[in-house]
């Protein structure tokens, strides 16, 4: 059966070696694509080590494939050395694993010149031993030997104690988990490739080791595998660098929807509100003099100041209550923000939930309150009406929001009117959510803004952190589409 097995082996040789090459070029290029240089996480600095790492090993099996090739055109001079390039590469190879796994585990300085100082002199003893003419494959089995024994076995367990620490300092910041379980698989595996990559070194020059010799199977097969579970697993636990850039982006877009609302409170507290107490406190100027002249019209110039006051101090109030929030979940803002509004604007206002809304991360909530919130202040500013009627609906394809009042409708230019920010803070908000908002005239009379919010993309639903954020990245989020008919 052993015999069987290494002729088999042995005739598809070629194919073997394709298949062991592609699956390092893979890694390499997995964790390339992954890697995003400006992430802030210690990760982020070590995973070029570990893709360099891959290439070059990719690069020394392509050798063993084309090398062989080149004897036929090429001087015997040139052929030796090509395979001492070969055996360079594999020298830098082994101490980019061990840099990996040290840069994954030790700041200080002098422990990460360790890998180069160990890549000087297998580079020296590559290029002396070239030099005085020892033979190409003994020179490969000596390196290996001693490489794989003293560089690739404690770089591939310094790799997985690193890599077990970043998943428990991963899960300490509250990320998805199955970021941290596949960083876990990875360390595993690289536990698995200590001992198929670092303890089985060739025994003979022509690379055979214990496996062969007992399984009749190349130790080619059992690291390819274990290169191919490491693969998929960093894959999937390189994503993270993606998710902490969409992290970033929702925070900026929040941090933009924020400074809009600052800049819109300012100018409304300036143009409304101060302007309002500074016009009543000029309107108490003239009444002084009429107290005791006439004094019925002192009163109602009172009472009308009264009024105003009134007003300015809701106003005040509802600017508070937009800036501090509610915490809790968003049916529960909503019914609060309805009644607050009711309360202050004497408007008549239905609250709905139809469905079962899901559980949304904090960000989300906050976009959706201050869509509603908007659109509530809109009707009572601009409507005319005396009913509105919120509706948060839960269908089966999306999240849809819907404030509808019996006003008197849009004006002839549409709801955007000059200088005024609500509309506009509508419509990017909800496309900071990836969904779509339209306000458009109802049948009957009235105004309509509408909200539709898609769960086809999850990385929206997981813009909070934690158990929830992992709970709403279960489910499908939010589509990045841009309104079509935003300016209404």
């Amino acid at each position: 059966m052993v015999e069987e097995l290494h002729r088999f082996f042995e005739t598809n040789k070629l194919i073997v070696l394709a298949i062991y090459a592609q699956t390092y070029y893979t890694l390499a290029l997995v964790v390339m694509l992954q890697w995003r240089q400006e992430s802030g996480l210690e990760l982020a600095r070590s995973v070029p080590y570990l893709s360099a790492f891959a290439l070059t090993m990719a690069l020394v099996i392509w050798g063993d494939i084309f090398i062989p090739f080149q004897q036929t055109y090429l001087a015997p001079t040139a052929v030796r050395l090509l395979r001492a390039v070969q055996v360079g590469l594999l020298v830098i190879g082994y101490c980019c694993l061990l840099r990996f796994g040290i840069h994954l585990n030790w700041e200080s300085l002098w422990v990460r010149r360790i890998p180069q100082v160990m890549a000087f002199g297998g580079l020296a003893f590559v290029a002396l031993s070239t030099l005085y003419g020892l033979d190409a494959e003994t020179q490969r089995m000596r390196v290996e030997q001693i490489g794989r024994l003293f560089v690739v076995y404690p770089g591939s367990f310094t790799t997985a104690w690193g890599l077990r620490g970043q998943a428990e300092k991963i899960e300490a910041l509250g990320l998805p988990s199955y970021i941290v379980e596949w960083l876990r698989v990875a360390g595993f595996s690289f536990g698995a490739y200590a001992i198929f990559g670092g303890i089985l070194i060739p025994l003979s020059p022509a690379g055979t080791t214990i496996l062969d010799n007992v399984l009749g199977i190349p130790v080619a097969i059992p690291r390819s595998m274990i290169i191919a579970v490491l693969t998929v697993a960093m894959l999937r636990a390189l994503s993270i660098f993606r998710y902490e850039l969409q992290r970033l982006i929702a925070e900026m877009g929040r941090a933009q929807a924020l400074a809009a609302d600052r800049q819109r409170i300012g100018r409304e507290l300036h143009d409304g509100t101060i302007q309002a107490i500074y016009g009543a406190g000029l309107m108490l100027q003239n009444v002084l003099h009429l107290v005791r002249e006439n004094p019925d019209v002192a009163e109602a110039h009172i009472r009308s100041i009264m009024a105003s006051l009134n007003q300015t101090i809701a106003d005040i109030r509802r600017y508070i209550y937009d800036l501090a929030g509610d915490e809790g979940e968003l049916e529960e803002r909503l019914s609060h923000l309805t009644a607050e509004m009711r309360s202050q604007t004497g408007l008549e206002i239905e609250y709905r939930i139809e469905g079962k809304p899901p559980r949304l991360p904090e960000p989300v909530q906050e976009h959706i309150f201050q869509i509603v919130r908007e659109a509530l202040t809109n009707a009572h500013k601009h409507s005319g009406g005396t009913r509105v009627t919120v509706l948060l609906r839960s269908d089966a394809d999306a999240l849809r929001v819907v404030v509808g009042d019996n006003g008197r409708g849009l004006p002839p230019g549409g709801a955007a009117r000059r200088g005024g920010q609500g509309v506009p803070n509508i419509l990017s908000r909800a496309q900071l959510l990836g969904g779509r908002a339209s306000i458009r005239n109802r049948p009957g009379g009235g105004t309509v803004v509408e909200v539709e919010i898609p769960y086809l993309n999850t990385s929206i639903w997981r813009l909070g952190t934690g158990a929830q954020g992992k709970e709403n990245g279960d489910r499908r989020g939010i589509s990045h589409e841009t309104p079509a008919n935003p300016a209404r």
